[in-house]
């Protein structure tokens, strides 16, 4: 069976049976193969902390929004 003819079987499954085919399908790949894949690569996440131009932008941004709500 391909994987294009599990997948409406799959779609058609309960969350918690979906889990269980999950659980199941994870216990078959070698913890070998699940370190490469989850430590392969880095994914850099983009912080407010010291995004201090940023934060000057919203400022002016809500500043000029609280004067045209005013003078409207």
């Amino acid at each position: 069976m391909s994987l294009a003819e599990l997948i409406p079987l799959i779609n058609d499954l309960s969350q918690s049976d979906k889990l269980s085919l999950f659980k199941l399908l994870a216990t078959q790949i070698p913890d070998a193969e699940l370190q490469v894949i989850f430590s392969a690569s880095e994914y850099p996440i983009w912080s407010p902390y010291d995004a201090t131009e940023a934060a000057n932008i919203l400022m002016q941004m809500i500043q000029d929004d609280q004067e045209a709500s005013t003078h409207a």
